[in-house]
């Protein structure tokens, strides 16, 4: 299996058994590396945030932005591992805020 897809898995299974990581990029991402570092024996509560977040591929750990990308596909295709309506609208509205960002450019 590649990494992607191994990523998806993984991040497939948090949002099926953690529904509160549909809501959260942050939680999902944190699940996500706690998971992969148990695996390699180490303890995700022992680390400092600064260790773990510059020492991601060192510990063969995604981007917290390859997480988000996963989730956010997995929830296209699987409407029931959706965020709930008032995540789903925040997330409308914000998207819609940086579309309007990106158009008007740089002061």
């Amino acid at each position: 299996m590649d990494n992607l897809t191994t990523i998806s898995a993984l991040v497939q299974d948090i949002l099926v058994n953690e529904p509160d990581s549909r809501d959260s990029d942050n939680l999902l991402f944190y699940l996500v590396c706690k998971k992969l570092l148990a695996d390699q024996g180490e303890d995700i509560e022992t680390m400092g945030f600064g260790k773990l977040f510059l020492s991601l591929k060192g510990y063969g750990l995604p981007q917290f932005e390859t997480v988000g990308r996963c989730r956010r596909k997995l929830q296209q295709e699987f409407p029931e591992l959706q965020a709930s309506s008032d995540v789903r609208c925040g997330r409308m509205n914000q998207c819609d805020s940086f579309k309007e960002f990106a158009m008007e450019g740089l002061i």
